[in-house]
């Protein structure tokens, strides 16, 4: 429906422009007599009575004007009447022909009525007749008939036009103005991002102040680590000393086999502190290759359990000395 409708529309604009067109060149093709002459053709609209009962009010005529050699006497001719300043539109039967000059003749109808060439329309034989359209073009060619249906039609056209342009315009300027207004937006919210990203920096600033407590705990479980190894040294050592003792043991064991039942009496009657004073004399005697040799056997000698009770009692005189 909207194809046909538009269809439409266009068929009746493009047919006014057509007429628009059509009435413009008719009144730019205007005689000395108002009437409109293409050519060797002249348009003539019957608005009176005096080229009645052959034609009618309201008809319009094409009468296609001869050679004037051709024209003879007998001919019915269309020609113009002049009187008191006022044209006028008759047709005639020739009575007689007179040639004045090669392009100028005196024509004489009935009722002994003399008129030059220059008058002369056209003959009644090659006309054309279109009912009912002279008065259409008489109105068309008519000054207030133009200047309604002609003149303001197209001022109206060119108005809207025009507005149709500037509407256009202040829509780009109004889509402009968005798109700056959009870039605006797009710098305000960088701008919030920004001020976001520093504020995200100022955290971790304050942040990292608080990283020394954390450096703090991490030494300490370097100075954990240090003590777990200082006590793992610290083993190495006391096996180091129980193999030098077991060493001087078995040693003294080769030297002295026969004495060995007074030995046993003896160490019975040896404290404790005698003991340790004499594995001490016996270490200070020994070789470095020796006291790891015996703290090696040692280690090979012990448990795990026993081995971890020793880290344990280390740890704890290390903490001890810590304390104190």
């Amino acid at each position: 429906m909207k194809k046909i409708c538009n269809f439409v529309k266009n068929s009746i604009i493009f047919i006014y422009i057509l007429l628009i067109i059509f009435v413009t060149i008719c009144l730019l093709s205007y005689n000395d007599y108002k009437i409109t002459v293409f050519g060797d053709k002249s348009l003539i609209p019957i608005i009176d009575e005096n080229l009645e009962p052959d034609y009618t009010i309201g008809d319009l005529v094409i009468v296609e004007k001869n050679k004037l050699n051709k024209v003879q006497e007998g001919d019915v001719v269309f020609f113009y009447r002049t009187f008191a300043g006022e044209a006028t539109i008759n047709y005639a039967k020739l009575t007689g022909v007179e040639r004045v000059t090669d392009t100028e003749y005196t024509f004489t109808v009935e009722g002994d009525y003399k008129f030059s060439s220059t008058y002369y329309i056209g003959n009644t034989e090659s006309t054309v007749i279109i009912p009912k359209v002279g008065h259409i073009l008489t109105i068309l060619e008519s000054k207030w008939g133009f200047l309604f249906l002609g003149v303001f039609p197209s001022l109206v056209a060119f108005l809207y036009t025009l507005y149709s342009i500037i509407a256009e315009v202040r829509y780009n300027t109004d889509d402009n103005d968005e798109d700056e207004s959009d870039g605006k937006k797009e710098k305000s919210i960088k701008k919030v991002k920004e001020e976001k990203i520093q504020e995200e920096q100022i955290e971790e600033d304050k942040a990292n102040i608080k990283e020394p407590e954390k450096i703090d705990q991490k030494e300490e479980t370097k100075e954990e680590v240090k003590i777990e190894k200082n006590d793992e040294e610290v083993i190495k050592e006391k096996k180091e000393k129980e193999a030098d003792e077991a060493k001087i043991e078995t040693e003294e064991i080769k030297e002295q086999p026969k004495e060995e039942p007074q030995k046993e009496n003896k160490t019975k009657n040896i404290t404790a502190e005698q003991k340790k004073a004499l594995v001490e004399a016996k270490l200070k005697s020994m070789t470095e290759e020796q006291k790891k040799a015996l703290l090696e056997a040692k280690l090979k000698s012990m448990t795990d359990e026993e081995k971890r009770a020793l880290i344990e009692a280390k740890k704890k005189k290390l903490e001890e000395q810590k304390n104190k």
